[in-house]
């Protein structure tokens, strides 16, 4: 049932409409259809196919404005999906996705539901973790999105060398790298989601913790810097991007990648302890209330 519940939430999540007060004995299918059919976009939402749609124009025309010496006489289809994995994980992926995330999870004291989602009840990290989850498949769709842009991109500009071969390794890597650069930011979509309004200045700590790949040339943190490791779990060559020097190290990446996720965990399970911390507070802070107004009458009688 709890499970459920938060798949609702989601589902208003996902069109940007509140969440009801309380769930109990709904029709669940009926409310998801009836939110659905109320949806208007929402423009956080929007930011992903934006960017990713960016990202393969932006590495064509980049071929386009710099000098020939430096420009590429075989570019063809195969590097610009190549292009567009270290793009979209460099720059596009981290930025839209803790946007969206830190949006989704923001919403909720912003908007003023949580104390409505706490009633159902979910706990805080069921609440969490249901939304991180959302923004994976959101990051799987976007990967899937971006082959589609990119592809379109490649016929439109008339680019050579388009294979069954290539199109597939090309847009595998793609969606892989959308979901492992998803695994990386789900310790700052919590952080900064958590932290009132402060999902857009998480969303640019991503985007310089993504740029900072090309710093790291050589050695254990080429391999087990987070953003790194993303682009080497699905197999991509990153010397003639960031101009490593040796070779990679899966089994570090492994390491990077999973330090994040692990810290993500941590976060998650911290959570509980500030709903309980909240609302000790809160119930503190009543109690202190009630005895305000028992000494306030207490005195007024005395007075009579």
């Amino acid at each position: 049932m709890i499970v459920v519940e938060a798949v609702v939430f989601l589902s208003a999540d996902c069109v940007g409409l509140p969440a009801p007060g309380n769930l109990r004995g709904c029709n669940y299918v009926e409310f998801i259809k009836s939110r659905i059919a109320q949806a208007t976009p929402v423009p956080n939402n929007l930011v992903g196919l934006v960017a990713l749609a960016l990202c393969p124009l932006v590495q064509y025309g980049s071929q386009l404005i710099v000098e020939a010496e430096y420009r590429n006489p075989n570019y063809d289809f195969s590097a610009l999906f190549e292009n567009v994995v270290w793009g979209n994980t460099q720059i596009f992926l981290p930025i839209s996705l803790v946007m969206i995330g830190g949006w989704l999870i923001d919403r909720e004291s912003t908007h003023d539901t949580l104390k409505n989602i706490m009633t159902i009840p979910v706990s805080m990290p069921k609440m969490l973790g249901a939304k991180l989850l959302l923004v994976g498949m959101l990051a799987v769709l976007l990967g899937i999105y971006s082959v589609g842009i990119t592809l379109i991109t490649g016929l439109t500009v008339g680019l050579s060398g388009l294979t069954a071969e290539v199109f597939f390794h090309g847009g595998t890597q793609i969606v892989l790298a959308a979901l492992t650069t998803y695994l990386v930011c789900m310790p700052l979509i919590l952080i900064f989601g958590q932290i009132r309004g402060a999902y857009l200045g998480g969303s640019i700590l991503a985007f310089f913790l993504g740029y900072s790949m090309l710093f790291f040339k050589g050695g254990i943190l080429a391999s087990i810097y987070p953003f790194s490791a993303a682009l080497i779990l699905v197999g991509f060559d990153m010397s003639e991007y960031a101009g490593t020097t040796t070779s990679s190290t899966p089994l570090l990446a492994v390491i990077g990648v999973g330090i994040m996720v692990l810290w993500a965990v941590l976060l998650l399970l911290m959570s509980s302890n500030k709903k309980e911390m909240k609302s000790r507070k809160q119930a503190n802070a009543k109690g202190k209330g009630k005895r305000a107004v028992r000494r306030k009458g207490g005195d007024s009688c005395e007075r009579k």
